[in-house]
């Protein structure tokens, strides 16, 4: 769906599978041929993207990018991959003169390119602090790139799994460590559901960006940013609090949006939002093409992402399986009523 909103950019020229009858109909909906292996694929393909999962996830994404590659065909890859392989990746595109790129995604999410953008904008005056961060295990490698991404870089990291979680983890078990250096303190569940993967994620990507000029927090990778300024207090000569001054600091709102107020529905997500996250990854991919050059600092953050990946999974360890109930989503107006309403206090 991505490369359909850029026809000046790519002609869909074909679709490699196993010939399932699902590719089978894919390939008939988009009036293309169906390959069933990269020694079929004609001279004129000049890229594919590869969303087959990863040798790491089971999958064969990594030996199909790498033969891509050995053909001379510029590859996007989607995430994750394991940060050994991902070199060779690497190394193949260089020797057959081709681009490679590892696409996160979920930076290219509106909502995530724009905490992103103020992150860097915020670090940018006040000092950082501390990162609080929350996501599911299926995009837990999305969370690295989204943090790398926002911070500026991912060294040093450090992660350390919490001794409770070993005991009873719950929904959400809990690591501390470091991100580029930064105190970090991470909710992840591990879970999974083998009968439905894709389905019974509590969450998707939270994350607080504490600084000496306050917080910013990511409520979800589709939905609003909250900026939080630090109160701050003056105080009198005499050490007491002085609140009848007016102070440019107290006038700040507690909490403001900052962007879009609405999230969108899920069906938007799927069919506008990630098709446009999509496109947007095609276009820097389809710009590398055009410029036929290497890019060492962005290869080594790609590396330096598999890798921080690869370490929280191992001290995060394997993901426990669930038989997911009762999963039927609510809407607000079902739990509005229980919502309390502010009390009329007199002034």
């Amino acid at each position: 769906s991505g490369i359909a909103t850029l026809p000046d950019k790519f002609r869909l020229a074909g679709i490699l599978a196993r010939g399932s009858t699902f590719a089978q109909q894919c390939a008939q909906r988009c009036r293309v041929p169906l390959y069933t292996s990269v020694d079929e694929l004609p001279d004129d393909i000049q890229a594919a993207c590869v969303v087959v999962r990863s040798s790491i996830l089971g999958g064969a994404g990594t030996k199909l990018a790498k033969a891509l590659l050995e053909r001379g065909i510029h590859v996007l890859q989607e995430q994750p991959v394991h940060h050994e392989d991902l070199s060779q990746l690497l190394l193949a595109a260089r020797k057959n003169q081709c681009q490679y790129q590892l696409n996160g995604f979920y930076p290219d999410i509106p909502s995530v390119a724009r905490f992103i953008k103020a992150a860097r904008s915020l670090l940018a005056q006040r000092k950082p602090l501390f990162v609080d961060a929350a996501c599911s295990v299926h995009v837990l490698y999305p969370l690295i790139d989204i943090l790398g991404k926002a911070l500026g870089r991912l060294r040093p990291w450090s992660f350390t799994l919490h001794p409770a979680a070993a005991v009873d983890p719950g929904p959400l078990t809990c690591l501390t460590g470091r991100i580029a250096g930064l105190p970090l303190t991470l909710r992840i569940q591990n879970q999974f559901d083998p009968a439905d993967p894709d389905n019974h994620l509590h969450l998707f990507h939270q994350i607080s960006l504490g600084t000496q000029g306050g917080t910013l927090t990511l409520l979800d990778s589709h939905g609003q940013i909250m900026w939080q300024p630090r109160m701050f207090m003056q105080r009198r000569d005499d050490g007491v609090l002085d609140l009848s001054v007016k102070q440019a600091s107290l006038a700040l709102p507690a909490s403001a949006v900052v962007g879009a107020v609405d999230a969108p529905t899920y069906n938007e997500i799927l069919t506008r939002t990630w098709p446009q996250a999509a496109a947007r990854a095609l276009l820097r991919f389809h710009q590398t093409i055009l410029e036929n050059r290497q890019n060492p600092a962005m290869n080594q953050y790609l590396l330096s992402a598999a890798k921080a990946w690869i370490d929280l999974g191992t001290e995060l360890g394997t993901p426990q399986e669930i038989a997911a109930h009762d999963t039927q989503p609510l809407a607000l107006e079902n739990i509005a009523p229980l919502v309390p309403h502010r009390e009329n206090i007199p002034s």
